[in-house]
Parts: C-alpha cells; structure tokens; sequence
C-alpha cells in the first residue's frame, strides 16, 4: 500500500483555507464599504485584528503550561 505524505496534504488544505478565507473576507469588507462606508469596515477589521491577537496570546499561554489551547474548562 502506498503512504501519502500528510504534511504536504495539510499544508495544500491551508493555503487553500487562508485563500478562500482572504476571498471572502475581501468581498465582505467591499459590501460593508458599499453600504455603510469606510467606518464600519475599519472597526471590523480593528476588531477581528484584536480576535486574533488574543488567540495567539492564549496559544502562547497553552503551550508554555504543555496544555491544548482550545481545551478550555466551562
């Protein structure tokens, strides 16, 4: 039987999420701009920069304490 290489195929999955994701954020950014303006699309673009940051601050936290950073108790 024949072995894939999973880490190529994981890495073809990603660049093509960060694609379609950079795609679509585009066009909603250009229908906000459309309807509302220049204002609301910036704030969201604030916000979502915010979003990520502090995943990556939780990412950071979880892995320094070796645990997994979306197991998170409720």
């Amino acid at each position: 039987m024949k072995r894939r290489n999973t880490h190529h195929d994981n890495t073809e999955f990603l660049s093509a999420t960060l694609s379609f994701l950079a795609v679509n954020l585009l066009w909603i950014f250009f229908a906000l701009w459309l309807l509302y303006g220049m204002v609301p699309v910036l704030l969201l673009a604030v916000a979502m920069n915010h979003m990520i940051n502090r995943l990556e601050v939780r990412m950071i936290r979880a892995d320094t304490r070796g645990a997994h950073p979306l197991n998170r108790r409720i």
